[in-house]
């Protein structure tokens, strides 16, 4: 048990908070209490959006709260259409708005905010599709169906290890199907959690597999041979940046053959190349972990009164998946070119493309794969924070689409640790005795890196595409 109480890191987030259970501090949950008590008074007291009045372009109508409007309000947004998304998102998710609703600033009660407490612990994960949030107004369409579930008991949830009616999974732990009270619905879907927790993921992701990537790089400069000047102290103090002192530190004087003054750039510049991508990462776990410690609710209540704001738009968590999409192909370009180096005879000192006795075309045939998933991952290189389309008629006119962001940084992080794994099958290739067979060093070096480094817990985000 893991206890809530102040700004959760970066660090934290995964390795505390993720994989286990929460409790929620007396302060937080006396700061809970009292901002629904100032909500619930400012809205006696004038005109506060969600509580009588309907939502979005529709502001000016009226709505009477009965026992009906709130469960109406998540079934109206629950429009998330496509494959499931992995359960773990789905956890993450939650977890990021316990986080953000544990910090007073939203006008719901304390036992809507243990609800989502008590679904976390207990493993009661809602079913959500993954498309249909464009990430402003809040990530409406899955927080609904996440909401819908754990309040009302509709839809489907995993719970240990099997997909059940949340009606199911709620009665198991003896939680009833509760009612909210005005504004709570609104209070509960109007964030970004959903796009931010899709950050978070895969800014652990691709530095996990960067991580793996140098590991790798090391079984190549042994089958290359470099110069280490390449990766001396040197570099880093006159380069100054703390990325490339990163992989220096990393990669601590692989090469024990200087065959070249001079190794190609896939080579020769890997500080450079990966030490930009680590800095990149740096500076994106700073704001994420500013994001999940922040309102994203709107209207937010600060101070004793009750402020109406744009909390919810997700348009810091959108740049960080296109920033790092853009920090990650530069290594991936240079994994496919440096495998392309080490099957050249001058390169590897052995031969071209390292056949063997009996050989047509050695390990030729995987830079083809490996070219394969470089380009395609080009192809999805695109800035999704800059494809706003307006919903809600004019009134919610620029989006962040931050979800379609962050699944297109996912797909490339599933192809990136694909790419390692042929770099990796390059140099079991190297040292097999008789003509090894590419199918199956493919499937092998893949599933060790997927052992490694706490990977597997994030096999269905992975895999989730390809």
């Amino acid at each position: 048990m893991v206890l809530l109480c102040k700004d959760v890191e970066f660090h934290e987030f995964f390795e505390d908070f993720l994989f286990n259970k929460v409790e929620i501090c007396d302060e937080l949950k006396n700061k809970i209490i009292e901002s629904r008590k100032i909500y619930e008074r400012e809205a006696r007291n004038g005109k506060v959006y969600g509580y009588s009045t309907s939502l979005g372009a529709l502001i000016d109508r009226q709505n009477v709260y009965d026992k009906e409007r709130e469960k109406i309000i998540l079934r109206e947004h629950d429009t998330n259409i496509g494959r499931n998304s992995p359960s773990l998102l789905i956890r993450a998710t939650m977890l990021v708005r316990l986080i953000q609703l544990s910090k007073g600033n939203s006008p719901v009660r304390l036992e809507v905010v243990e609800r989502l407490k008590e679904a976390i612990n207990n493993d009661i994960i809602p079913v959500v599709p993954i498309l249909g949030s464009v990430g402003a107004s809040g990530d409406l369409a899955p927080l609904s169906r996440i909401f819908r579930c754990l309040i009302y008991g509709e839809g489907m949830a995993y719970y240990n290890g099997e997909k059940i009616s949340c009606q199911e999974a709620l009665n198991n732990k003896k939680l009833d199907i509760m009612n909210l009270e005005p504004g709570e619905a609104l209070a509960l879907i109007n964030s970004n959690s959903f796009s931010t927790a899709m950050s978070m993921i895969n800014t652990q992701l691709i530095e996990k597999i960067s991580d793996l990537s140098l590991d790798v790089v090391k079984e190549s400069l042994n089958l290359s041979g470099c110069n280490n000047q390449h990766y001396s102290y040197a570099v880093f103090e006159t380069k100054k940046q703390l990325g490339v002192k990163k992989v220096i530190d990393k990669l601590n004087n692989s090469c024990t053959d200087t065959p070249r003054i001079q190794d190609p750039y896939s080579i020769r510049c890997i500080p450079q190349i990966y030490g930009a991508l680590y800095d990149a990462i740096e500076f994106s776990k700073e704001i994420l972990k500013r994001e999940i410690n922040s309102s994203s609710d709107n209207p937010i209540v600060f101070s004793g009164n009750v402020y109406h704001a744009c909390q919810f738009h997700a348009i810091y968590s959108a740049i960080i998946s296109d920033f790092l999409k853009i920090a990650a192909i530069p290594v991936m370009n240079s994994i496919e070119r440096r495998i392309s180096q080490l099957l050249d005879g001058k390169i590897n000192r052995k031969n071209d493309f390292l056949l063997k006795e009996k050989s047509v075309v050695g390990a030729m045939i995987m830079q083809y794969t490996a070219a394969s998933i470089n380009a395609y991952s080009r192809g999805s290189n695109v800035s999704m924070s800059s494809h706003s389309i307006p919903t809600s008629g004019t009134q919610e006119d620029v989006v962040s689409m931050a979800p379609n962001s962050s699944l297109e940084l996912m797909k490339i992080n599933g192809l990136f640790l694909k790419l390692v794994s042929i770099e990796k099958a390059i140099n079991m290739f190297n040292e097999a005795i008789e003509i090894p067979d590419p199918k199956d060093l493919l499937e092998k070096s893949y599933y060790n890196l997927i052992n490694r480094n706490d990977l597997n817990k994030y096999s269905d985000i992975l895999s989730f595409f390809f």
